[in-house]
């Protein structure tokens, strides 16, 4: 009788288990299909808007006609994915269009209504400064995620001065990561001048080497009454004084050989050393060939290891050192060194293979 009943229980829990699979299954070709369904849909709606979209945005004329034919919240949502992509492709501002049709104002809804990435995401790339508040709000987040692609909303509006200084200062603020932060700093409209403000009226350590991070990859700092800005970051705490020196090289003005050599002679510290070997690849080799070839014989060997690679990124010039340094060293640590950057740089061997021929 115990049997009996055993082997009624495991079949029909082996009944029930197959039910509950069958279930599964319809149920996960039903999402399939549902969303096949709305791919097509939604494809054939953009398909349909595309053109009338696109002829608004060459002239505004076709405003009254696209407003018509955007009926609802839906065909409203595809005509934005339509724009962002247009204004992607062709690198212009669409922010008074997006404002124009009424599609800031409902994304802007629908987010504080209920914060979504993907609406997040695309109200970031709308650049309307009728976002600016929300998206103020929202970089403040501790998801940084959401914190993240705020601020690059932010960056992208073509807003008043001292909105983008408040974006900007509360962006140095946050808890983004610091080559993040930069990243999204350099999408920011600022001007030269304006930058060097921000730098020389920051005060932590962290604000001053992202702000010279973000300054010293602008053509600008080539001019030297703005590069000498920097010089007095020099005396500053030292991961603040290896960004200087970076931006210092970035300028490629001959005057700061000699301030990048003094600081090689006396620096205690080797990151900053390594620093300077580094920058001093900015300049013609001829220049700063001797201070080069006097940290190949450093006591640390990531001095020795940059300044190598920076003979290396010199040219023909650089590549000859280097091979009578590979060769004529007395000093075995030098020359093997030299030889590993000779044979493992593939870009290295074919300049010498060229020289060779």
């Amino acid at each position: 009788m115990f049997s009996n009943n055993m082997q009624s229980f495991i079949i029909l829990n082996i009944y029930i288990l197959i039910i509950v699979n069958v279930i599964l299954l319809i149920s996960v070709y039903y999402q399939i299909i549902k969303d096949k369904i709305k791919k097509k849909r939604y494809e054939k709606k953009s398909i349909y808007l595309k053109p009338m979209i696109i002829a608004f945005l060459n002239d505004e004329n076709h405003e009254v006609q696209v407003k018509r034919e955007l009926k609802n919240n839906y065909l409203k949502m595809i005509a934005i994915d339509i724009m962002v992509e247009y204004a992607e492709a062709n690198h212009v501002n669409l922010s008074t269009q997006f404002v124009s049709l009424n599609l800031v104002d409902l994304v802007i809804k629908k987010l504080r209504k209920k914060l979504n990435i993907i609406y997040l995401k695309k109200l970031a790339l709308m650049g309307s400064e009728q976002a600016y508040d929300i998206l103020m709000d929202f970089a403040q987040s501790e998801d940084l995620d959401i914190s993240y692609m705020s601020y690059f909303g932010l960056a992208r509006i073509n807003a008043q001065k001292d909105k983008k200084i408040a974006a900007i200062q509360q962006l140095v603020r946050s808890d983004i990561f610091r080559d993040r932060i930069i990243e999204i700093l350099r999408q920011f409209d600022l001007a030269f001048e304006e930058w060097l403000e921000l730098l020389e009226k920051e005060e932590s350590v962290k604000g001053k080497i992202i702000f010279i991070k973000v300054i010293m990859i602008k053509d600008d700092i080539l001019r030297e009454d703005y590069s000498d800005h920097l010089e007095k970051f020099l005396n500053d705490q030292r991961e603040v004084k290896i960004a200087a020196i970076e931006a210092l090289g970035n300028s490629r003005n001959a005057k700061y050989i000699d301030v990048l050599r003094r600081i090689y002679e006396n620096e205690e510290n080797w990151q900053v050393r390594v620093a300077v070997a580094k920058g001093l690849s900015s300049f013609k080799f001829e220049s700063v060939k001797d201070v080069l070839l006097k940290m190949t014989k450093d006591s640390e060997w990531w001095v020795r290891y940059n300044a190598i690679k920076s003979i290396v990124a010199m040219g023909e010039d650089g590549l000859f050192s280097l091979i009578d340094l590979s060769l004529e060293s007395s000093d075995e640590k030098i020359s093997d060194l030299a030889y590993y950057f000779l044979n493992a740089n593939h870009d290295v061997y074919n300049t010498v293979k060229n020289i060779e021929v």
